[in-house]
């Protein structure tokens, strides 16, 4: 799976695109307060959706208050003076829509789709559920004990726990290196005046952006927005930005036992942030590798060699950081096997570099995931949404031209650069014990 990236190509430097941009027709506004405000109208159908989205996450905390974005995630639907607990979800579910929220490494986003109609009503609600959140105590005490438990699942899910623990082992600075949720220890110890505090910090105009995608008239939009969210005092928005990872200097390993029934492969390699120039050929380098059943580690550790039941390779792309992550399933008999094998296949790259027709296929597919987040006003919302919060919505075009752009050599080049003993990562989580 690639994950979306940015590269600064422009459009004079590669192919027209065969098919409309994601970013084309969207209207952006500032209300008065400082809040941005995008709209595209699209009619799939006569629904809407609205998200908002606020520029803190995880890697904007410190250690003493982690997972501190997600609680309060977790908090804002919990009632408001007008509404109480269970009436926000409550009156959009009444009105034939869905609502829901989620906490990343740099941004928070809340959103409702509904049918259009209700359009008004549902940014209402969404308006009084950002802005008058009540952070009741015994909400509090009761949203706790769920984060918690939440924790603890993560842990039971085999996936989930060798995750974070590459990314604890990848990283030693970067806040990167822990998991979103924050560790059970800090959020039993998260207080309500932490939590509101760093609400009031940081859900101000300036750090947010409400993102509009749907049977809806620009005009109307704007409007509405203005008098549902146009009255949030502004703040000062200073993030805790996190201290930068030092160059890896050699190879890191650890191995874990559990409850489990299979055996786990998780290898990581550093890559640079959102912005570095190699991204865009380290995506494709991550499609020609693993994404899908015609992708080379598929093809040979799989299907020719039958070493391991799944495998495949992605980036995760921070806006300063990133980390190019191969993932495989497979029998504990097979783990030295297929250690040796992923190192020949990247080899073979470094080495002979990648075939045209590779080339050409990985960036269909990546054209492909690009028009298909595009069926439904969720996808281009959250596409959007993602990219505004980087900086600029724009570039989420911006990184399709670049993949378009990018050359056999430069994903030879990438290998070369990256895909190398002394920045590598590995997890191996095994049955027992």
């Amino acid at each position: 799976m690639i994950i979306p990236t940015f590269s600064p190509f422009s459009s004079s430097e590669v192919e027209e695109l065969p098919h409309a941009l994601l970013a084309s027709q969207v209207t952006e506004k500032k209300l008065k307060n400082g809040l941005t405000v995008l709209v595209k109208e699209v009619y799939p159908a006569s629904v809407v959706c609205i998200s908002v989205w606020t520029g803190i996450g995880s890697v904007y905390e410190n250690d003493h208050i982690c997972g501190i974005s997600h609680f309060i995630e977790h908090m804002l639907f919990k009632g408001t003076e007008t509404r109480p607990v269970g009436k926000i979800a409550q009156e959009i579910h009444s009105l034939g829509g869905y609502i829901n929220g989620f906490t990343s490494y740099a941004c928070t986003c809340y959103w409702i789709v509904l049918p259009s109609r209700y359009f008004s009503t549902a940014t209402d609600i969404m308006a009084d559920a950002l802005i008058h959140p009540l952070f009741n105590p015994e909400e509090i005490k009761k949203e706790r004990e769920v984060i918690i438990e939440e924790i603890k699942m993560y842990q039971d899910r085999p996936e989930s726990f060798c995750f974070e623990r590459l990314m604890g082992l990848a990283y030693k600075n970067h806040r990167a290196r822990r998991p979103i949720t924050g560790y059970e220890e800090v959020v039993a110890k998260l207080s309500t005046r932490e939590l509101i505090e760093f609400y009031r910090n940081y859900y101000v105009p300036d750090n947010m952006a409400i993102v509009v995608v749907g049977d809806v008239k620009i005009k109307r939009a704007l409007k509405v927005m203005e008098e549902s969210f146009g009255f949030m005092e502004s703040g000062e928005n200073t993030k805790d930005l996190s201290p930068d990872e030092p160059p890896q200097d050699g190879a890191r390993s650890a191995q874990y036992r559990g409850d489990i029934g299979t055996s786990y492969f998780y290898t990581g390699f550093h890559v640079g942030g959102i912005t570095s120039p190699d991204m865009c050929a380290c995506d494709l380098l991550a499609s020609i590798l693993g994404e899908g059943r015609s992708s080379r580690l598929h093809q040979g550790l799989r299907e020719k060699k039958a070493l391991v039941t799944s495998i495949d390779a992605s980036i995760l792309a921070l806006k300063d950081t990133g980390l190019f992550i191969i993932e495989a399933v497979m029998n504990e008999k097979n783990i030295e096997d297929s250690r040796i094998e992923v190192g020949k296949e990247i080899l073979r790259i470094q080495a002979d570099g990648v075939l045209p027709h590779e080339l050409k296929k990985a960036k269909n597919m990546v054209e492909s995931s690009y028009i298909f987040s595009q069926e439904t006003v969720e996808g281009l919302c959250r596409k959007l949404g993602y990219y505004e919060m980087i900086g600029d919505f724009t570039l989420v075009d911006q990184y399709v031209r670049g993949l378009y752009a990018v050359t056999e050599e430069e994903v030879k080049a990438a290998a070369r650069k990256y895909l190398v003993e002394q920045n590598r990562s590995e997890v191996v989580y095994l049955p027992g014990g």
